[in-house]
């Protein structure tokens, strides 16, 4: 039997989550690959971005490697940018390898919300990732 390839794009909390659950249900099943795609080497811990912007914690404070996070599991973690998808191919695309799957969980992001709200997209600053 071939091996089916699970990819979950992106690390927020949608696509970590997943990937620990899919690693609970499969962790014995050796016909699962459970592989999480995600721009940087790490998660971050978005409900602290306000830390940071109050200096009260250092941005590196609210990255979790993910050699921390997927420590002891089934789950390979790379570090690109995919830049396009193929979902009758089943293929995702980046500046240097193509990566096949069986299965796509997507979790590449979020938008603020403004609920409506006039003038506030113009006149509020949010805060979406840490300073580099």
């Amino acid at each position: 039997m071939d091996k089916k390839r699970i990819i979950i794009l992106g690390a927020g909390y949608a696509g970590v989550n997943a990937a620990k659950l899919l690693n609970k249900k499969y962790e014995k099943n050796e016909n699962i690959e459970i592989t999480l795609i995600d721009k940087n080497p790490y998660h971050t811990l978005m409900t602290e971005l306000h830390e940071v912007a109050g200096s009260r914690i250092e941005p590196d404070g609210i990255k979790i490697p993910f050699r921390k996070i997927f420590n002891r599991t089934k789950v390979e973690a790379i570090t690109d940018n995919i830049i396009s998808a193929d979902p009758k191919s089943r293929k995702l695309q980046s500046e240097s390898t193509c990566y096949s799957y069986d299965y796509l969980v997507v979790g590449a992001g979020s938008e603020p919300a403004y609920f409506g709200i006039p003038g506030i997209k113009e006149n509020a600053f949010a805060i979406m990732t840490p300073p580099r």
